[in-house]
């Protein structure tokens, strides 16, 4: 997710200034790889945070943060319990922020666009090719772009990458849902 604009569209934010780099929203395994998989266990039984090293709360207060209330801990409850039970055969809770903080690794979405003059601006927008094109060159598969309307115009919020069912190979995203190709996104 781009903090900028979570902060804008929900109005609310921990921090006056959110971080200017892309975030984890959220892994969540879905029944787009695996049909017999729901992509929200809210169902399931509330179940609290193992013990996180140390190490991995540092590195996930940068990757994985709650930009909007500040409370980490709690959001990161809050994303196991919803979508990560899901995974609990392939996952257990460790291996779950494990690997998606090693996915947020593996691509560095920030730099990707600012190396294709793909930057913050306030007035400036792009088309959704225009986005998507160079994370496809540099990662080698189709991401998802997923915006948040803002008058006549639409705000980058999340670029989603998919992944097979056991989360170990990206795979071409091909759900249509998302930005609309025919409005101007803007990045700010």
């Amino acid at each position: 997710q781009w903090p900028p604009t979570n902060c804008k569209v929900h109005t609310k934010c921990s921090k006056p200034r959110p971080l200017q780099i892309f975030t984890i929203h959220g892994l969540w395994p879905s029944n787009h790889s695996n049909p017999t998989k729901p992509s929200n266990c809210a169902g399931s039984v509330f179940e609290r945070l193992v013990c996180i090293p140390p190490e991995l709360q540092t590195k996930l207060k940068i990757s994985w943060p709650d930009v909007e209330s500040g409370n980490d801990t709690l959001f990161w409850e809050k994303e196991w319990n919803k979508h990560g039970t899901c995974s609990e055969g392939m996952l257990n809770q460790m291996q779950y922020f494990e690997r998606s903080y090693a996915m947020w690794m593996s691509y560095n979405i920030t730099e990707i666009l600012k190396n294709a003059s793909i930057v913050p601006h306030a007035t400036q927008t792009w088309k959704y090719s225009d986005i998507v094109s160079p994370i496809k060159t540099a990662t080698k598969r189709t991401p998802l772009l997923r915006c948040k309307n803002d008058k006549n115009t639409q705000l980058l919020h999340e670029v989603v990458f998919c992944y097979e069912y056991k989360a170990k190979k990206q795979i071409d995203c091909n759900r249509t849902a998302g930005c609309r190709n025919n409005v101007g996104i803007r990045f700010q």
